[in-house]
């Protein structure tokens, strides 16, 4: 793969924030609130309708559980990441479990040398990081690394889910505010922080607007887990299945 000649300002500091995520070194602690041992049920759905063909790419794969999964039904998986410790930890899983899945750190938003690769993208979590800018860039991106007529299966956190997700970490994590502020300016006319990851249907609808057809954006569960917790929890959901045409 060739990497990028640049990337977008605050990128690195991005990279280091989601590798530390997964280094255990981040108030979830031993590892993310997304990653729940086991594949998305929403894709384990996908999977079983025959949803899921071809070469695939699991964008944003995180530890890999999803490309895991996959792998393990017969498919071709490739799992990109910006985060090198998750990407090592994927490949860590997949030598544990005898599985064969290609896992590479890569920006989802240049994916240089991967044009023309994928016949299905899955996308747990990651398109709900961007702004509506960037995810416009996203799809285009997707858009250039998948063949004609591919599917994009992108499952992210809702408006509701956003809230939901934000009350149960307060619970669980000392010091975790309840909620998420809105984007916009404090009492004091500063900035205040920006809200959590969530998206909205029109937000989805808009993103891939430009080369693909939406056959369905539906409402759906993430799994999510919390620190010391041995099962996962329902966050709200939307699931977009975008045609690249």
């Amino acid at each position: 793969m060739t990497e990028p000649a640049a990337r977008p300002v605050g990128m690195a500091a991005m990279t280091e924030v989601f590798d530390a995520v997964y280094r255990g070194e981040s108030p979830f602690g031993e590892r993310p609130p997304w990653d729940t041992g086991g594949p998305q049920p929403a894709f384990v759905t996908l999977e079983e309708a025959g949803l899921i063909s071809g070469a695939v790419l699991d964008s944003g794969c995180g530890s890999g559980e999803n490309a895991l999964y996959l792998a393990l039904k017969g498919h071709s998986v490739t799992g990109l990441d910006l985060a090198p410790t998750a990407i090592s930890i994927a490949r860590d899983r997949a030598r544990e479990r005898g599985l064969e899945a290609a896992f590479d750190v890569a920006d989802a938003l240049d994916l240089t040398g991967y044009e023309g690769r994928f016949d299905t993208v899955v996308d747990c979590g990651l398109a709900h990081t961007f702004d509506p800018d960037q995810l416009r860039s996203y799809a285009a991106e997707l858009h250039r690394s998948c063949r004609p007529r591919a599917l994009v299966h992108v499952l992210v956190i809702s408006d509701r889910g956003s809230t939901v997700m934000q009350a149960r970490l307060a619970e669980a994590i000392e010091g975790m505010p309840a909620s998420t502020p809105d984007a916009g300016t404090d009492a004091d006319g500063a900035e205040s922080a920006p809200p959590g990851p969530q998206r909205s249907i029109d937000d989805l609808r808009k993103g891939f607007a430009d080369g693909w057809t939406v056959e369905s954006l539906t409402d759906a569960t993430m799994h999510g887990l919390l620190p010391s917790a041995s099962k996962p929890f329902d966050i709200p959901a939307w699931l977009g299945r975008f045609r690249r045409v």
